[in-house]
């Protein structure tokens, strides 16, 4: 199966203001490379503040990278102009806050066809809707009168309305509860076998075990390891992947109770592992470097292989 797209060594800096004449550089990406096939749900799993939504904005654009580049079949994606808008879409978190209010659901899906000037429109608008099992009945109705999982279908169909090559799904479930949560995913399944490839970002590993072909996990910017969903989810290799899998998901790592050593964690963050101060494998050797294998045919990042 060929590369859909190619995310090539890609790192994200931030300029971080820190009063009027001082300012910060924060390395929200770094040096990331992996690939998305064709009808494949590729995931990211990660905590906030891990990189993977900064990495998801790259993709769709929404951000320059520092470093690196991203490819849909070998075009670098910021020489593609229009063209790329048509074949890789997105679905955010929040969709109440990314559909227009004031719009019926039939304009919101119909929106991206106007503006790439297709035909047909009110048959595709149906055909889309049908899809991703939204009742036809509620296509007359704005957003604030459906459900969240609703909406949501709604933000689907927006998404593949142009019937795209690859959706960028940015925690497309977080908001939902365990039943529609299911269904979701399901439904990201079923445009698969369309031809529709997903890059589905969570901070909920147990999430993309549903779906997920492949998977990255990725801590502080940095992968961690990489494969498919039996050798990451069965058979982890990396510290911070099984404590993924041992914890219940945490969002945002503030929630851990876990004390972290203030000496020196500046220096481990620029040379070594980014999960050294929270790693009970830790060597020596992690402060100052971090070991990148392959092995058997996936990837993993750490000094213990």
């Amino acid at each position: 199966m060929s590369s859909l797209l190619e995310v090539i060594s890609l790192s994200k800096v931030y300029k971080i203001s820190r009063g009027l004449l001082t300012h910060a550089y924060h390395p929200a990406v770094r040096k990331v490379s992996f690939s998305i096939k064709e009808k494949e749900v590729f995931a990211l799993v990660g905590e906030s503040g891990s990189g993977k939504t900064t990495i998801g904005k790259v993709i769709l654009r929404l951000e320059r990278p520092t470093e690196g580049s991203v490819k849909l079949r070998g075009k670098d994606i910021w020489n593609m102009g229009k063209e790329y808008t048509k074949k890789v879409s997105a679905v955010f978190q929040d969709p109440l806050s990314s559909l227009n209010p004031y719009m019926k659901v039939r304009q919101i899906i119909e929106e991206p066809m106007v503006i790439h000037k297709l035909k047909d429109r009110k048959r595709r608008v149906e055909e889309v809707a049908q899809m991703v099992k939204l009742p036809m009945e509620l296509l007359n109705r704005k957003p604030h009168e459906l459900s969240g999982g609703q909406r949501q279908r709604v933000a689907i169909a927006r998404a593949v309305s142009l019937f795209p090559e690859l959706i960028v799904a940015d925690e497309p479930t977080a908001s939902l509860d365990a039943t529609v949560r299911k269904e979701i995913l399901d439904l990201f399944a079923e445009l698969k076998e369309r031809g529709i490839s997903t890059l589905l970002i969570t901070h909920d590993i147990r999430a993309v075990e549903r779906i997920a072909d492949r998977l990255a996990v990725i801590y502080s910017g940095m992968l961690m390891e990489m494969g498919t969903k039996e050798q990451v989810l069965k058979d982890p290799k990396h510290p911070y992947t099984k404590y993924l899998l041992e914890n219940v998901p945490v969002k945002h790592p503030k929630e851990r109770k876990v004390r972290l050593q203030e000496e020196s964690v500046q220096e481990v963050l620029d040379k070594g592992c980014p999960f050294y101060w929270l790693c009970n494998q830790r060597v020596e050797a992690c402060k100052q470097s971090i070991k990148e294998e392959v092995l058997d045919g996936r990837f993993v990042a750490c000094n213990l292989y």
